[in-house]
């Protein structure tokens, strides 16, 4: 292998004497072959009360090899990888391009061409170079946001413009090649391939300005696929992907010396691109509880964030491998990920105004958005999220003239270790009854994951405490139960959503019935030439100012939705308005999911045996828990869940307010039950002490006796 190598790099360097001389008779106007980086640093030294504090500016330039003039490199990530011939230079899509700079003015013929290997389509036409074309003179050679290459010349004052009707494939070494002469027009090629031309009468007309943009536009544009363009900023668009051997010369190559350039220089080697996988794609089981973490993306996507290893949060599972994660790259909207990597979410608090939609999906930089461990023990997991409510341009919604706030959120998610969480969403608002959407069911994919690939055609199952059940099958288009609005009525009073992901553990969310929830089908944007989802691409991991943009391909991190749920308030007052769900991960049916429903929502009545040393004894929805007062006196605590058909137990959680610093002992039914993944417990402090918090797993239709017994140290 090393000495075929040593021949391939022979045979290089001896077809590029050989193009030169070719050339003799060619000038080379630019020629960035992007082997090498130069960096320089300029020094501002600035003192402030005695102490140096010097402002440092680098730059970073890459050499034109025919002349002394520099392109200069910006934007955050850039990087130098193996390239077709020596190194080509990565750019990341979001900030980075090159400002190079002719030597000399291009009049006539000429001809323009680079390899190129995306990561990912540019949101609207992206250029490999570009002199200017907005200034309606000049040229551009570059891609559009569906992958075809396309070569632009100003001929007097007329655009002429050829593109490629084949798609230019992720991930691959690509060259092309713009030619341009007054005889034959202009000529596009693809790998050696003339794939288009068009004849032209006149003159190139070339721009004033000598600069060449290398992967930025010079003309800001909303992207492609934009959906709401009142809810969206026209951006510049950037190139994601590797860029090498970019030559521009002063006369029209002859396509037999364009096949013969490509024939010689083709790499037999991938380009240095990995494919793009979210967070957590390959997780483990490990043990319960929740971690602080900086989880990474790809290396190009995470190197802009101004975060510290404490950036995420991540709950892990010990009885399977799915996750329950709230990462930056979805502006902290916890999502539930299965046991092989499937994102699900439940959505958020959202309204709307005329800019478009008020969310926490708009604060792309989490800049309005954060998250917290509140408790993390080994019987449970309880995480604060807090986010605004504002739009693309980060105005919040409904903003009080007197006290300046607008629109606020605390959802609070108390998570067990069998995989099943409360949520409590609360909004603050001086019109709190207003409209807003509450959920939403999502499902996200990676890049390379089309909606079909992680969702079954009958996408949806909603089930009622009878047991009845329907399915909603996309297979044929929006389900035909839904009507103008979207709303279903089948099966009735349905209470039970269980979203059909291609996993063994499936997402659920369930309302308690007595809160008479409504669902709706989401019935908007559909393509169905497409998908047979609804799929968009401007959330996740995006940073640019947009709340709809229809997904061209499956480049980008994605999201499909399905449904959305409206239901009655837990807790209402003049400034507030909470609602409360169960949700999470599940392999069972949905109408198998009537005993969680019911103890969570009828639960069994606790008994207190003592009530001198123990007071209290009642069920919080909201945490899925029973919470007890100790009157601080170390004393077992004795009581019944009286447990029945209609209150049955499946799986308890237990609060002893007040219990102190002390471990406990548990038996069931006067049998001792050993600490272990049936009985866990841990400890939370607070201002007024210390709280036992105890899980129980087990499944009762009868009456259990229950035993706490404290252990003395």
């Amino acid at each position: 292998m090393y000495i075929l190598e040593i021949m391939r790099v022979a045979l290089l360097i001896l077809f590029y004497f050989k193009f030169c001389f070719l050339y003799s008779q060619s000038k080379t106007v630019l020629y960035c072959n992007f082997d090498t980086i130069e960096k320089k640093e300029q020094i501002k030294p600035l003192v402030r009360r005695g102490i140096p504090s010097p402002e440092i500016n680098r730059s970073y330039f890459v050499k034109d090899e025919n002349s002394t003039t520099r392109g200069k490199i910006h934007g955050v990530f850039h990087k130098q990888v193996k390239g077709v011939i020596g190194n080509a230079l990565q750019l990341d899509g979001n900030t980075s391009f090159v400002q190079a700079v002719l030597e000399n003015d291009i009049e006539g013929d000429f001809s323009v061409g680079a390899w190129i290997a995306l990561g990912a389509y540019p949101t609207h036409w992206c250029p490999v170079a570009d002199q200017n074309i907005g200034t309606k003179k000049g040229f551009f050679l570059g891609v559009d946001a569906n992958g075809h290459a396309g070569f632009k010349v100003y001929i007097e004052d007329k655009l002429i413009d050829v593109q490629s009707g084949e798609k230019i494939q992720l991930r691959q070494w690509v060259y092309i090649q713009g030619v341009y002469s007054p005889s034959e027009g202009i000529l596009l090629y693809l790998n050696g391939k003339l794939v288009a031309s068009a004849k032209s009468i006149g003159d190139f007309v070339p721009a004033s300005s000598k600069e060449i943009s290398v992967g930025k536009s010079t003309l800001r544009q909303k992207p492609e696929g934009t959906v709401r363009p009142n809810a969206t900023e026209a951006v510049y668009t950037f190139f994601d992907g590797l860029i090498d051997e970019l030559k521009i010369y002063d006369n029209a190559l002859k396509s037999s010396e364009i096949v013969e350039y490509y024939q010689n220089t083709k790499p037999s080697q991938v380009p240095e691109l990995a494919i793009r996988n979210l967070p957590l794609s390959d997780a483990k089981p490990t043990k319960f509880g929740g971690v602080y973490a900086k989880l990474k993306y790809y290396e190009s996507w995470d190197k802009p964030w101004p975060m510290g290893d404490n950036a995420d949060v991540v709950i892990n599972f010990d009885e399977n491998a799915s996750k329950f994660v709230f990462w930056r790259g979805t502006s902290y909207i916890p999502h539930w990920i299965t046991e092989n990597g499937i994102w699900y979410n439940n959505e958020f608090l959202e309204t709307w105004s005329a800019k478009g939609s008020h969310e926490p999906m708009s604060d792309k930089r989490c800049q309005f958005s954060n998250v917290r461990i509140i408790e993390t023990n080994d019987a449970r997991v309880v995480v604060h999220w807090r986010y605004a409510l504002i739009d693309n341009w980060n105005e919040m919604a409904r903003v009080d003239s007197l006290t300046g706030f607008g629109e606020w959120a605390d959802e609070q998610y108390t998570i067990y270790p069998d995989g099943v969480a409360t949520r409590k969403i609360t909004l603050y608002s001086s019109q709190p009854q207003s409209a807003h959407e509450w959920h939403e069911g999502i499902v996200v994919m990676e890049p390379g994951q089309r909606p079909e690939q992680v969702l079954e055609p009958e996408g949806l199952t909603l089930a009622n405490m009878k047991g009845e059940t329907h399915v909603y099958d996309w297979s044929k288009g929006i389900p035909t139960e839904a009507d103008k609005q979207g709303y279903v009525q089948l099966p009735e009073s349905a209470n039970i959503h269980v979203i059909n992901t291609k996993s063994i553990l499936k997402p659920f969310v369930i309302i308690d019935p007595q809160a008479h929830p409504k669902w709706n089908i989401y019935n908007g944007e559909l393509r169905r030439d497409v998908s047979m989802y609804p799929w968009w691409n401007h959330w996740p991991a995006a940073q640019k100012a947009s709340d709809g943009r229809y997904a061209m391909d499956s480049d980008y991190a994605s999201h499909s939705s399905l449904s959305n749920a409206n239901w009655d308030a837990y807790e209402l007052t003049e400034d507030s308005h909470t609602k409360i769900m169960l949700h999470g991960l599940t392999s069972k049916k949905a109408q198998d999911l009537i005993n969680l429903t019911k103890s969570w929502s009828k639960p069994a009545k606790i008994k207190l045996a003592d009530n001198s040393l123990y007071a209290g004894g009642y069920y919080v929805p909201s945490e899925r828990a029973y919470h007890v007062i100790s009157s601080k006196k170390l004393a077992a605590l004795n009581f019944t869940l009286e447990a029945n058909s209609n209150s049955p137990i499946e799986n308890a959680s237990i609060i002893v307010k007040n219990w102190g610093n002390h471990d406990v002992s548990l038996k069931i039914d006067n049998i001792p039950v050993a600490r272990s993944k049936a009985f866990r417990y841990g400890f939370r402090d607070s201002l007024e002490g210390t709280d036992l918090v105890v899980w129980i797993e087990k499944k009762s239709i009868k009456p259990l006796n229950i035993s706490l017994l404290p252990i003395k140290k």
